[in-house]
């Protein structure tokens, strides 16, 4: 059914509300105690949080432009930065739900094909959690005789994290390159679905899921391509892995560099596959755990928020520049519309 103009344009101003109250909601609940540290921060100290953040969006939109290149020449790193400011803004204001989405919508906008947009995003979590992995291998290999005299527990809970991290992306990859996942999926479905309708869908996801695996195929041939995304991904979260530094030298000088980079390694590895324990953030919860006796627990928090201002809420306000933007201009379209029909 075709919307016309004034539908459009009631549907574009409710939307737009409705992004401006989940806003007020999150400023005034979830960021509110980010946004406060903020107050707290020396000048100095968030001018290094803000950089290092934007360093990883930069890295990102890089690493995001080079497994897009070879379907679009047209796609620039600050389309790739983009694409990771949207997908940071619909991932907060969706709670999560609305990431891939927003994400494989981005790329199509920009003349992707469905199947080619979910290759890239199926390559782009691949690539994430592969740099994940290895700093947190290398994390392990170096703060090994520290963690087996004081921490020797932590240690089996560290590679459960890795272990669980490499069968993530053994997953992924799997779903994305197995022809036998692919004829087996289609061989089940037209066993137990007997109705031709429902059949024809199958067939259509069917076509998605070969176009998908061509996709990703078709990216994983090109091993300079892969060895690029890979130290590109290594780079971005290097930018992130600075930040505790950063918020705690100013407090504890003697800190040691190595062994602040290898704890926000193995927060990263342990968040990404822990439960959230007792509706507190599987994030935050591993990040206090582990820095907690470090530096005590209010510099921990300190440094956490900033940490999560830079990686959480500065690419969520960038998005959120971005969603108005479009906004208004659909906004403008559609009163142009308006206009021409009433002339009519």
């Amino acid at each position: 059914m075709k919307i016309n103009a004034k539908a459009k344009f009631i549907l574009n101003i409710l939307a737009l509300l409705l992004i401006f109250g989940i806003m007020f909601y999150l400023i005034k609940n979830s960021l509110s105690d980010i946004l406060a540290e903020l107050k707290e921060t020396t000048i100095i100290v968030l001018v290094g949080v803000v950089f290092l953040g934007i360093a990883y969006q930069f890295f990102e939109g890089w690493s995001i432009r080079s497994i897009v290149t070879g379907f679009s020449k047209k796609f620039r790193i600050f389309d790739g930065m983009l694409t990771a400011f949207y997908v940071a803004f619909y991932r907060v204001i969706t709670f999560g739900m609305g990431t891939l989405i927003s994400e494989i919508n981005f790329y199509n906008r920009k003349g992707l094909k469905v199947s080619q947009g979910m290759g890239v995003a199926a390559l782009h979590m691949i690539m994430y959690k592969g740099a994940i992995l290895t700093y947190a291998i290398f994390a392990l290999i170096i703060q090994f005789s520290l963690f087996y005299e004081h921490a020797p527990k932590m240690i089996p809970l560290i590679l459960l994290g890795m272990v669980m991290t490499g069968v993530i992306i053994s997953f992924f990859l799997v779903i994305s390159i197995s022809l036998k996942l692919q004829v087996g999926f289609v061989m089940l479905c037209h066993r137990f679905l007997k109705t031709k309708k429902m059949r024809d869908f199958v067939d259509r996801c069917n076509i998605q899921i070969y176009s998908l695996r061509e996709t990703v195929s078709s990216v994983l041939k090109d091993r300079t391509a892969l060895v690029k995304i890979y130290l590109l991904n290594l780079l971005k979260l290097s930018m992130w892995y600075l930040i505790p530094y950063v918020c705690l030298v100013d407090n504890h000088p003697d800190i040691d560099f190595l062994l602040v980079f290898s704890l926000i390694s193995f927060t990263l590895v342990l968040a990404g596959v822990l439960p959230s324990p007792a509706g507190i953030g599987a994030f935050e919860f591993v990040y206090l755990f582990l820095f907690s006796p470090l530096v005590g627990t209010v510099d921990a928090v300190s440094s956490m928020l900033l940490y999560r201002f830079a990686s959480y809420v500065l690419p969520f306000l960038l998005g959120f520049v971005g969603v108005l933007v479009d906004r208004k201009n659909a906004i403008s379209n559609e009163l142009e519309e308006l206009k021409a029909e009433r002339s009519e």
